[in-house]
């Protein structure tokens, strides 16, 4: 590549000198004094060389093609000026024209501006005077159109004037709102009130309320043109709607107790079906009269259940057509009749509640009536759990409290009394509960039946509570009785009371499985966790109070809930415990399938662990009592010479073909035993029993009859025949294979039994293999050499001892 030529102009604007020196120094310091640092001079060269080539490449662009794009970006730069040149003057002529058209018409707006602002002012006016026309209208054609008897016309207008007021309930025109709503509120009244007294008129024809008892009637002893005068006065009335601010507003005029403030109001030809029975229920149930009865709430409860089912026909055939035509198809006007009815009730037994709440026969005839009166107006007439029930009443806290408080008084009582009674621990049929254990079981259920449609978890889970501590009364009343029977547990009532523990627990496992009481393990699970975290707060607040000076101005708090724990006396696990219960009962939601299929154990599962360590006590008991009496039995079998034999028939034919005489009368007592308990416990129970019976006498044969002598051939005959011919066909009665219930003996009884020859190769390999066991294995296993003669639970060494005890020489003991 050529150098690029430099001009005498470029030398004057260096110092060469200067250059000169700097390049001195740069290689000074590159090859310094070394001359082995001679070797850089290629790299040097290499490096200057492209320094070289980069700068003439910038300088050979400054010269040649940068001179093209900067003439390119100056004209371009000098045609923008021009054109700027060319706008301003533009803008300056439109700016002269504007100001000059200003001028003109200046002082002609100023003129003209304050009438215009008035000529709108005026259209407003006149729009709104129109708007009033044409109220006033509407209300002129409603008018006329009663007056000849044209209601449907009227209600047409009606419908118009609604529509009028709803569109201008967001003006801030608020004399004309003021106006038009007072206006429709005032035809809203001329028409309920013409057609309410019309309606009340048509029910006297009719002949409503019906008294008739008879539940299937289905059409009232009136004219058909009076019916359909009632159902069309009825469509009419479903008309005479509010917009939603204005009829909430007039709805907050009509004040009701507390009691009833769930109950929402029934649509108005409903009311109106009601009123007529309101009156009558007020004036018999109510005040001085006979029927007012605190005593007799049945009364009341009765009569509201005649009354539904005498109108529910005509309700669903006459009322239910016209909601479904007024778009009211999801309103069920039996229902809607129903909620009025038990609106009455809800008053009424909210009155006489704090009456009797002191009179407890009559407190608790009030709650089981009620309790009758809700299921069945459920059961039998489909009232839905969704609506406000008459249960609101007996959940409020201080009839609550009573409730649950005299369930509990009664509860004991009666188990106090059933405990007590001479056939407590009887039952009618062998292997059943005691007539105690049924009644406590019937106890149970019926505070069930009670409870169970409350409508709030945390009051069904405070039920639940109560039951679970009745059966731990009962728990311990039955460890009482228990312990005073275990003398003579076979002809006490021992069996009885193991029985009813068996059928408690039964029993619990199996409401444990049922929806009701997994809904209410949930709730527990709830219950226990918001106590838990409520428990936490309060510790943790009580620590952060005790930390803190009382001398600390900012130690000092007004919040509500410091100053209810720093004022109460409770103690915080109560505090807790209400928190709990108060959440579930406002916040709790039923629970989804999912979160069902989530809940893991029983609601019983601690009470059922309890009546379990009972059951199984109680087995051992019998089981040790059954044992004993055969141990006692048995001492002469063990004192038994089993080295030889009196038995001069079998010496000579080597055989065995009755059992032995000391062995008879353990047998006898066993079966005896065994028999009279499998009569009298539960089947459950009873193989239980048998099962342990024959573990205990597995081990104590093999321990204390196999393992304390020497058998001959003869010997280990007999007691293979007393074994299999004797002790097990006891067994053979409960169960295929008895003998698989004393692998002990049986195993003992086949190495008893094995002849010489083999019972010689098994000891010599089960000795070689305890001499050498790692070698031995891999040869053959002294386990699999067991097995193949039915020998699996003796190990090697067991079996050895059993084989060491036989006698093969029979001459010595002769």
């Amino acid at each position: 590549m050529s150098s690029l030529p430099l001009d005498a102009s470029f030398h004057s604007l260096v110092d060469q000198d200067e250059i000169n020196y700097k390049v001195v120094q740069q290689l000074n310091a590159i090859f310094g004094k070394d001359i082995k640092n001679l070797h850089k001079v290629k790299d040097l060269v290499e490096e200057l060389t492209k320094s070289k080539d980069e700068l003439e490449k910038r300088l050979r662009f400054a010269t040649t093609e940068a001179p093209d794009r900067i003439s390119k970006a100056v004209k371009a730069a000098d045609e923008a000026l021009a054109k700027e040149a060319r706008i301003l003057a533009t803008i300056d002529e439109l700016q002269k024209e504007v100001d000059a058209h200003t001028k003109k018409y200046t002082k002609i707006l100023e003129n003209i501006g304050p009438r215009v602002r008035t000529v709108i002012e005026l259209e407003r006016v006149k729009a709104y005077n129109q708007y009033i026309h044409g109220v006033e209208e509407l209300s002129k054609e409603i008018e006329s159109s009663l007056h000849i008897g044209a209601e449907g016309q009227a209600l047409l207008g009606y419908r118009r004037l609604f529509d009028s007021t709803k569109a201008v309930q967001s003006s801030r025109c608020l004399n004309l709102v003021k106006f038009v709503t007072s206006t429709l509120l005032h035809w809203n009244q001329v028409f309920t009130q013409r057609f309410t007294s019309e309606f009340e008129d048509v029910l006297k024809t009719i002949k409503w309320p019906f008294t008739s008892s008879n539940e299937g009637v289905s059409q009232p002893p009136a004219s058909p043109e009076a019916v359909q005068r009632l159902c069309t006065l009825t469509q009419y009335l479903l008309q005479l709607t509010l917009p939603d601010d204005i009829a909430s507003k007039d709805n907050q005029t009509v004040l009701s107790p507390a009691i009833v403030a769930d109950f929402t109001t029934p649509l108005h030809p409903i009311q109106l079906l009601v009123r007529p029975l309101e009156v009558r229920f007020l004036f018999h149930f109510t005040g001085s009269k006979a029927t007012n009865s605190r005593e007799n709430p049945e009364w009341y409860f009765t009569q509201v259940l005649k009354w539904i089912a005498a109108h529910e026909n005509f309700l669903n055939m006459r009322i239910q057509p016209v909601l479904n035509q007024c778009n009211h198809k999801n309103t069920s006007a039996k229902v809607e009749f129903m909620r009025g009815l038990v609106r009455l009730v809800v008053l009424k037994l909210a009155s006489d509640l704090p009456e009797v709440q002191y009179d407890d026969d009559t407190f608790c005839c009030t709650i089981q009536e009620t309790l009758n009166f809700e299921r069945e107006l459920c059961e039998a007439y489909g009232y839905p759990a969704s609506q406000p029930s008459v249960l609101s009443v007996l959940t409020q806290a201080k009839n609550f409290a009573r409730w649950i408080h005299i369930e509990r008084k009664f509860a004991l009582e009666l188990m106090d009394e059933l405990v007590s009674d001479q056939g407590a621990w009887l039952s009618l049929e062998s292997g059943e509960a005691a007539h105690c254990g049924e009644q406590l079981i019937l106890l149970l259920q019926g505070i069930t039946d009670r409870y169970k449609r409350l409508p709030q978890p945390g009051h069904r889970l405070q039920f639940l509570e109560l039951q679970l501590e009745l059966l731990d009364d009962f728990r311990v009343r039955v460890l009482q009785v228990m312990k005073s029977e275990t003398q003579d547990p076979l002809t006490s009532h021992y069996p009885a009371i193991l029985n009813t523990v068996h059928h408690i627990i039964a029993t619990l496992n199996d409401w444990g499985d049922l929806p009701f009481f997994v809904e209410m393990q949930y709730y527990h699970e709830c219950f226990n966790k918001i106590q838990d975290q409520t428990a936490a707060a309060i510790a943790g607040y009580e620590k952060t109070r005790s930390s803190v000076s009382p001398d600390d101005p900012s130690s000092f708090s007004f919040i509500q809930q410091d100053l209810t724990l720093m004022n109460s006396s409770i103690s915080p696990e109560i505090l807790a415990r209400q928190d709990a219960l108060e959440s579930l009962n406002t916040n709790a939601e039923a629970p989804s399938v999912s979160q069902l299929a989530e809940v893991s154990g029983s609601v019983f599962d601690s009470t059922v662990e309890l009546y379990s360590h009972i059951e199984g006590e109680m087995i051992r008991t019998l089981s040790n009592y059954v044992f004993s009496e055969v141990r006692a039995r048995s001492q002469p079998y063990r004192k038994d010479k089993w080295f030889y034999t009196t038995n001069p028939k079998a010496l000579q034919n080597n055989k065995i073909n009755e059992p032995s005489p000391s062995i008879c009368p353990l047998l006898e007592v066993l079966a005896r035993h065994l028999h009279a308990l499998r009569d009298i416990l539960a089947s459950p129970l009873f193989i239980s029993l048998w099962k342990k019976v024959a573990d205990t006498l597995n081990k104590y044969v093999y321990e204390e009859v196999i393992l304390q002598t020497r058998f001959s051939d003869i010997g280990a005959a007999q007691l293979k025949f007393d074994m299999t011919r004797g002790l097990f066909p006891i067994f053979g009665e409960f169960t295929q294979k008895p003998e698989n219930y004393f692998k002990l003996i049986k195993e003992s009884v086949i190495l008893l039994n094995l002849p010489h020859g083999t019972t010689f190769l098994l000891r010599d390999t089960i000795r070689m293999w305890n001499d050498d066991q790692d070698t031995f294995s891999l040869v053959v296993s002294p386990v699999k050499a067991l097995a193949e003669h039915g020998i699996t639970v003796l190990s090697p060494r067991e079996a050895d001892t059993i084989m060491n005890i036989r006698i093969y020489n029979q001459d010595q003991f002769m």
